[in-house]
C-alpha cells in the first residue's frame, strides 16, 4: 500500500533543533561566572575577619595596641597610647625632697593646673633643725621631652629650729607635664646640694 502524501510530509518533516548548549550561551557562562565569585567571597570574608581579629589580639597581647571596653565605637582596635612613667626615686606630696641633707623638706603641694593654658606648682615645707641657717632654692623645670622652663624662687635665710616655705610656679606647653626640678640648699652660706630631683607625676586641676 502507497503512502498518500500527507503521511510522507508528515513522516519526512525535520523534528524541532535542539536549544543552543548552555556551556556556549554566553549570558550562562557569566551566570556561572558570578556564582563562582560569589562562592569565593563567601569563604573568604568569613576568613579575613577572623584573621584580623586573631591579630588584633596578639597585638593588643604584647601591648601594641589597646582596645577601650570591647573597642571603639566602630568596634576597631585604638593604638595605645604611651605615658611617660617618673623613676622610683621621684617625690609627690608628702615625700622628702631630699632625704640626703638633716633639714626636712616637705613636698605640700604638686599639681598642674589648667588643660590649655598650664602652670605646675611645687610648694615644700623646710624644718631646719640644725644649728645653722637654712636655704632652698628651687630653679629649672624639666619636661620629659626634656625642654626646660626657666624659674627662681626661694626658702630665703631660715634660721636654726625655725620653719620655712618655698612655692615654684612654672608656665608649661599644652600637654607638657614636668619631670624633674633643679633644687640647690645652703647649710650656713654653703651649698651642700645643686641637683636636679625627680616629680612623681603630678594631677591636674581643671
Amino acid at each position: 500500500m502507497t503512502e498518500t502524501g500527507d503521511d510522507a510530509r508528515e513522516t519526512d518533516a525535520p523534528t524541532d533543533s535542539a536549544s543552543p548548549d548552555a556551556a556556549t550561551d554566553p549570558e550562562e557562562a557569566d551566570r556561572r561566572r558570578l556564582l563562582k565569585w560569589v562562592a569565593i567571597l563567601a569563604f573568604a570574608v568569613p576568613v579575613v575577619v577572623e584573621v584580623f581579629t586573631f591579630g588584633t589580639m596578639i597585638l593588643e597581647w604584647l601591648g601594641l595596641v589597646s582596645v577601650d571596653g570591647e573597642g571603639g565605637r566602630d568596634g576597631t582596635a585604638q593604638t595605645a597610647t604611651v605615658t611617660p612613667a617618673a623613676g622610683s626615686d621621684a617625690v609627690g606630696v608628702g615625700s622628702e625632697l631630699l632625704p640626703e641633707t638633716a633639714p626636712v623638706e616637705t613636698v605640700d603641694r604638686s599639681v598642674v593646673r589648667g588643660t590649655d593654658d598650664r602652670t605646675y606648682l611645687l610648694r615644700v615645707t623646710v624644718a631646719n633643725e640644725t644649728d645653722e641657717p637654712v636655704a632652698v632654692e628651687l630653679g629649672r623645670l624639666v619636661l620629659y621631652d626634656e625642654t626646660t622652663v626657666a624659674s627662681r624662687s626661694s626658702t630665703g635665710t631660715i634660721a636654726p629650729g625655725e620653719s620655712g616655705a618655698v612655692t615654684g610656679a612654672w608656665r608649661l606647653p599644652t600637654d607638657a607635664m614636668p619631670e624633674r626640678v633643679a633644687v640647690v640648699e645652703r647649710i650656713g652660706g654653703e651649698t651642700v646640694v645643686d641637683r636636679d630631683v625627680s616629680l612623681a607625676r603630678p594631677p591636674i586641676e581643671g
